[in-house]
């Protein structure tokens, strides 16, 4: 390995996933991959919704609905004396907490309404109304006084005041509320990055001191606790010890917020507001309470605006447009339930990222680049199956996105990496052998990743073999310099087709071209694509001819330019031939002697494409669209076997009528031939000579065709008939 590759490797395996490291950590401050991993959060909430538990029995949601609006009427114009009428029906099944998640901050304007719910409120010792922190108006004036009612602010507190939501002002109770019920701030500021309530504050500060919110304060009461005994430790936990020796430790972080552990929509069935004070007053009235209905008494009766349109509304994990008062709902349920999301740090997850990424690159660096691509992908699909799993049942909320990205950025740049060198790397063996061999076996060679070998295996191939009629009168007529750019063109078309075709180029020998269809690579339809490239080739052949005449300053015999080609199936040796030194991929055997056979041999029946029967069956079991005619049965010089041998006449589709017809009388006279109606036969090849595509003294060059020398067969074979097992053969006395 030369240094230059040493330091791209070191880059590569070691360097970059440090690199990687450090920009994630500086991306995950920027918004949009915070928003990124926010939603695998709110996708993780989704997919376990299925599976998560109902809400805690204590917890009782009462929500300000439509009944309730459509009762009581608009909620403008709703006065406190229904919050009065609410709780003294609650009176009658007390429950331990009441809230509010709603301000009563200005007077009605009804003292009597006032005096009402507050003498209500007194009598609830759990009794809890809203306040807010307007974090909008920081130059407000401040709050002076030094408590808020009968709520005391936290004296416990540890940590930086200036972390907390927390404004110098905002709307607290009127006086009779404050002293008739304690406070808590509903603050429940909304992500900058997609506007969903992901945490709520547990304290707040006011006026300079610190408050405990909605949620802390339920909690307090509750538990029977004092504002003395709430600590606070920003960054750790809040610690509430109950009266009944209860300890309660609530994670938060170092702005005082807890992170919400939200569970689907199915986990709190709210009541209506109207509904349940109905109820209540039966229970008065009767004594007796629905064994169906959820019970009232000892609870925490949480009451928010639920009616759509109001203005108490946001997005959630579950939905574009949640009721808040489920914040609040959620926060309180996650404590008494001690579910907390345990969000685990970034650099953490980073720090067990580092290894499995230089472990997996060095794993990974010789493999395959299959392998390369797919187990990046695998691990990854492994950890996010374990980070949803973690998520579902126990709650760890792993970070997803920047792991995943990073990883796949560290895997996917020594991929890329890879390709670019091994993309070089077969550039510089094009380079060096696309002269000597054919691009498919230079593509083979590279794909191995071997070096090329003497030897061959056997396989089925369809083996081409094309000539140009009368190449020496050419090489006699054309200067050096003309008959090379005539080649080039020539040969060009034709190889173009071959290898569009599907087709191997083996050599070029002066005009001559040898091929093969199967191989290297195998092909189901070799023999097929082989006939259909026939076809083409003498199409272009013909369009060679006219371009070449329209181009002018060609001797005569340019014009009349053919070729003959044949073609045969069967097993061949297929492999690197000659000397340790110097070889060449090709094919050998008796299936390509037979395909050589077949091109000098068209000449003897005056067509230009001869082909085996094993070749015509083969191209037709894959497609029936190419028309071939029988030409004869055939024992070739060396060979003790006959071989049928056919004409490729082309594709049926283009087929003329006069070509059809004369396929069809043609064929009648095989018929009568092979049963020896010699007269017959030739009657019918007389008939077909006069419809043969290629005809002596129509065509320049064209001696005979297959009609013709059928004739002449039919005239000796009537003077010396063939023994009685004869089975259509002829025997070739030349090459």
């Amino acid at each position: 390995m030369g240094k230059h590759s040493r330091w791209r490797a070191l880059l590569t395996l070691i360097i970059a996933p440090i690199v990687i490291f450090g920009i994630l950590l500086a991306v995950s401050q920027v918004n949009l991959s915070q928003q990124m991993e926010n939603v695998t959060v709110d996708w993780r909430f989704q997919s376990r919704e299925a599976s998560d538990p109902p809400a805690d029995s204590r917890i009782l949601l009462v929500g300000i609905g439509e009944y309730s609006l459509k009762t009581l009427g608009r909620w403008e114009d709703w006065n406190r004396s229904y919050h009065a009428g609410f709780l003294e029906r609650l009176s009658f099944r007390p429950p331990a907490v009441v809230a509010y998640d709603f301000f009563f901050s200005e007077s009605s304007g009804d003292p009597a309404h006032d005096e009402a719910f507050g003498g209500w409120l007194e009598l609830f010792p759990g009794a809890i109304t809203g306040a807010v922190a307007d974090v909008t108006e920081p130059t407000a004036t401040p709050y002076d006084k030094p408590a808020i009612g009968k709520t005391q602010p936290v004296s416990r507190f540890t940590g930086n005041y200036f972390n907390l939501v927390q404004a110098p002002n905002g709307a607290v109770p009127i006086d009779r509320f404050a002293q008739a019920s304690w406070t808590g701030f509903v603050n429940s500021p909304p992500s900058r990055i997609d506007g969903i309530r992901r945490r709520v504050p547990l304290v707040v500060g006011f006026g300079g001191r610190v408050y405990p919110s909605l949620v802390l304060q339920i909690l307090i009461q509750f538990e029977g606790a004092r504002i003395e005994d709430v600590e606070v430790v920003l960054g750790d936990t809040v610690t509430i010890a109950g009266s009944e020796g209860t300890v309660r430790r609530i994670p938060i972080d170092e702005g005082g917020f807890m992170t919400l552990n939200y569970r689907g929509k199915k986990a709190f069935k709210p009541e209506d507001y109207v509904v349940l004070m109905e109820r209540l007053q039966r229970f008065g009235e009767t004594g007796s309470w629905p064994e169906n209905q959820p019970e009232v008494e000892n609870k925490i009766v949480l009451v928010g605006q639920m009616a759509e349109g109001l203005s108490d509304f946001g997005p959630t994990p579950f939905s574009p447009l949640e009721p808040l008062v489920h914040v609040q709902a959620v926060a309180l349920n996650n404590i008494l339930q001690g579910d907390y999301l345990r969000v685990i740090p970034l650099w953490q997850v980073l720090l067990g990222w580092l290894p499995l990424a230089w472990g997996t690159l060095w794993l990974l660096r010789k493999s395959s680049v299959t392998l390369a691509a797919v187990m990046p992908v695998l691990l990854v699909g492994v950890y996010i199956a374990v980070a949803f799993s973690l998520f579902r049942s126990r709650s760890f909320q792993l970070p997803v996105f920047l792991p995943v990205l990073g990883f796949l950025l560290v895997n996917g740049g020594a991929l890329v990496d890879r390709l670019v060198l091994e993309v070089r790397a077969k550039g510089r063996i094009k380079n060096l052998f696309g002269t000597y061999v054919s691009p498919e076996v230079v593509d083979r060679m590279i794909s191995s990743g071997e070096d090329p070998k003497l030897g061959g295996q056997s396989a089925e191939i369809t083996a081409f073999f094309s000539d140009v009629q009368g190449f020496s009168t050419f090489s006699e007529k054309l200067g050096a310099e003309r008959l090379v750019t005539l080649m080039i063109d020539y040969l060009s078309a034709m190889t173009d087709i071959l290898v569009y075709r599907g087709g191997t180029l083996d050599k070029y020998i002066g005009d001559a071209i040898v091929g093969m269809f199967g191989a290297p690579l195998p092909i189901p339809d070799h023999a097929h694509r082989a006939c259909s490239a026939t076809i083409e080739m003498q199409r272009r052949q013909a369009e060679l001819r006219e371009k070449w005449r329209i181009e002018g300053g060609w001797p005569e015999i340019v014009y009349q330019m053919q070729t003959r080609i044949g073609l045969n199936t069967g097993l061949a040796v297929i492999g690197n031939m000659g000397s340790p030194r110097r070889f060449n991929y090709t094919m050998m055997g008796d299936t390509v002697n037979l395909a050589a056979r077949c091109e000098s041999g068209a000449k003897s029946y005056g067509v230009y494409t001869m082909i085996t029967g094993e070749t015509r069956l083969a191209a037709v079991a894959e497609k029936d669209d190419i028309a071939f005619r029988y030409l004869d049965k055939i024992v070739v010089k060396g060979r003790t076997q006959p071989v049928e041998m056919h004409e490729v006449m082309g594709f049926i589709a283009d087929l003329s009528p006069e070509e059809t017809a004369c396929i069809e009388i043609y064929t009648s006279g095989i018929s009568k031939y092979l049963g020896r109606d010699w007269d017959g036969a030739k009657s019918a090849f007389e008939k077909s000579a006069e419809l043969e595509p290629f005809r002596p003294g129509k065509i320049p060059g064209v001696y005979t065709n297959p009609s013709l020398v059928m004739i002449e067969r039919c005239a000796a074979l009537k003077l010396q008939p063939p023994e009685d097992d004869w089975d259509g053969r002829w025997v070739m006395e030349t090459k």
